[in-house]
């Protein structure tokens, strides 16, 4: 489910669960371990995250096996995740993440925790968990916030709105959009570039660009995790998810505020 592939200094993670890179459990811890040796090996500078595939990155969490569970153990999902992304968003070393394209739900939510972001032309990217009756949460929308244009931030996460890759460069979500026959070679340059810098120096300025970070708190944190499990119990959040695993749109008549 990942093929790692180490080039001089730079170690790239392909996410390869074909055919959308859908996260469920076990693709998401290979990934973990994975961000932890790479942070363990003084030899690995830099982390690209990129995908087998040309069409997805990834188009989030595995619905198929999170709606298979009980409601109360839901969260361990989303758990799962946001343990994958705290241990991108703290590595102390370089990520870049090689969309090639579309970066769905989870999938964007992982590219957004890299310190760099390059998009195939194409590509597309969305936080669209309104879309299933749920919400991003305040933590991770915090970090959305602190990256992209208010007015595209409001889109994504009020509307669900999905956005293509010349639009998630005009408010700044991506740094750069790359024609996808040359998005490889435009990212391994990048990472070949950022694993020549002073690393110590590097993990330093990294924590100061993120600092403060109410956000990244285990108070907010805890927060969004009990948001979650609370909407998650509710018949017709429910409902979203299996609209969106069945492709079909669900019925919010059960819905209340």
């Amino acid at each position: 489910m990942v093929i790692k592939e180490d080039q001089d200094r730079v170690r790239v993670l392909r996410l390869a669960n074909p055919p959308s890179n859908v996260l469920n459990r076990a693709l998401l811890a290979a990934l973990t371990r994975e961000v932890a040796a790479a942070e363990a090996e003084p030899k690995v500078r830099c982390l690209v995250l990129a995908s087998a595939y040309p069409r997805y990155f990834s188009s989030g969490l595995d619905l198929a096996e999170l709606t298979s569970l009980a409601p109360e153990r839901q969260p361990e999902h989303f758990d799962a995740l946001i343990a994958l992304y705290r241990a991108l968003l703290r590595l102390p070393k370089p990520t870049v993440a090689a969309i090639s394209g579309s970066a769905l739900l989870g999938g964007w939510i992982l590219a957004m925790a890299c310190d760099y972001r390059i998009i195939a032309e194409g590509g597309r990217i969305a936080l669209s968990e309104v879309r299933m009756g749920l919400t991003p949460t305040g933590a991770l929308i915090g970090r959305l916030r602190r990256i992209g244009a208010p007015a595209a931030v409001k889109e994504m996460v009020l509307r669900g709105k999905m956005l293509r890759a010349d639009a998630a460069f005009a408010a700044g979500l991506v740094d750069a959009v790359a024609p996808a026959e040359s998005l490889e070679a435009e990212s391994s340059a990048l990472a070949r570039s950022l694993s020549k810098l002073a690393p110590t120096a590097y993990a330093a300025i990294k924590r100061a660009l993120q600092a403060p970070a109410p956000e990244d708190s285990e108070q907010a944190w805890a927060a969004s995790r009990a948001e979650v499990a609370e909407l998650l119990r509710r018949p017709d959040v429910q409902d979203g998810l299996a609209a969106m695993r069945d492709k079909r749109k669900p019925s919010w008549e059960s819905a209340d505020v």
